[in-house]
């Protein structure tokens, strides 16, 4: 019988090995870039061309001390070489409960990060890569 995929059953892991903290949630955007191939004398697009891909991901963490996305080596630290020199990462949603990968997104590079604390809640952090290609499970 088949099952729903549920946060209780994956997890986030960066490389591999690394298991990304307190992941609570996950987004992953595959945007195929089409040109519209218009002509004079004709109302209607002659044919619409796929010309790119493009992928995104973000990520929500709690803050836990002692892992910040840094600690984990998932963000970059230090100058600009450190930063010009960072090794694109490769993620990974797996199932726990099936011990299968689900999603693989590969060659991410950091774009932007966010810290949020108020006096009611815990310190979260999200994060959003640029990458180069996303697989499901059929194709990994």
């Amino acid at each position: 019988m088949p099952r729903a995929i549920s946060g209780a059953r994956a997890k986030l892991y960066f490389n591999g090995t690394v298991e990304a903290g307190w992941a609570t949630g996950v987004n992953i955007n595959e945007n195929i870039s089409l040109q519209r191939i218009d002509v004079l004398g004709n109302a209607f697009s002659e044919e619409i061309e796929t010309i790119g891909v493009s992928v995104t991901m973000t990520a929500d963490f709690v803050r836990i001390l002692g892992t910040s996305l840094q600690a984990m080596g998932i963000w970059p630290q230090g100058g600009t070489l450190d930063l010009v020199n960072f090794p694109a990462l490769t993620a990974h949603i797996f199932d726990e409960s099936g011990e299968t990968v689900i999603y693989k997104v590969t060659g991410l590079k950091g774009e932007s990060r966010q810290v949020r604390l108020d006096r009611q809640g815990v310190m979260t952090t999200n994060a959003s890569w640029q990458g180069i290609k996303v697989t499901d499970e059929t194709g990994i």
